[in-house]
């Protein structure tokens, strides 16, 4: 655990500093303000950047990053596929059998506050808790920083994946708490995969894990 945490510090340590603020946020503000804050910095640029990034989180932006994964090596491809799985699947399970009253922002201020839309961007109502896009980000961009185990690119992973948490509050698609949530199960699940699988004898033993197409 030990080696783990001091070969991944750098994704870790901005994780942690991130896990400690946002616990603050929870905590001292009321759950919405920070839904009023962001619609108040709606602008065309931004609008049309978190439009975007949140796409780095759906499907055809993960079939493109794991075919390219497995062009270079065929292990890490199926590593990144079932994180993937296990981690929708989770997610999944929280949304639609333990939180599936939970409602969105859309939902919650309908009668209170007249918000600015993104154009073009379909706002869901229910199924808030926790955030998907948020989850698969996470769990995408820190199994990638822990398959590439190259400390240049951390910054960068970490950095996409707190964009596209940061994309589903400024698109009004989730609440912070939701996108707190989502990153815990992304990374929580990637740690726990990547401990227990890419370390463990059976995957050193699979013949073609280092096999590639090109």
């Amino acid at each position: 655990m030990k080696q783990f945490i001091e070969t991944n510090k750098i994704f870790l340590g901005l994780y942690l500093g991130f896990l400690l603020l946002g616990a603050f946020v929870i905590a001292a503000y009321e759950k919405g303000n920070e839904i009023l804050y962001f619609n108040s910095l709606h602008t065309p640029f931004f609008n049309s950047f978190f439009t975007y990034i949140t796409r780095l989180a759906e499907a055809p932006m993960f079939l493109l990053i794991m075919v390219i994964t497995i062009l270079f090596s065929y292990g890490k491809g199926l590593v990144l596929m079932a994180n993937a799985g296990i981690v929708f699947c989770l997610t999944a399970f929280l949304k639609l059998m333990v939180f599936s009253e939970q409602v969105r922002p859309s939902v919650l201020f309908e009668h209170t506050h007249q918000l600015n839309f993104v154009q073009g961007v379909e706002v869901l109502r229910y199924n808030s808790f926790p955030s998907g896009h948020t989850s698969s980000a996470f769990g995408l961009f820190f199994m990638l920083s822990l398959l590439l185990n190259d400390k240049r690119w951390s910054l960068l992973f970490f950095s996409l994946a707190l964009l596209v948490g940061i994309s589903r509050v400024y698109l009004l698609e989730h609440f912070f708490r939701d996108v707190y949530a989502g990153s815990l199960v992304g990374v929580m699940v990637s740690a726990i995969f990547y401990l227990t699988f890419v370390r463990s004898k059976f995957y050193e033993n699979i013949s073609w894990r280092d096999k590639k197409l090109i």
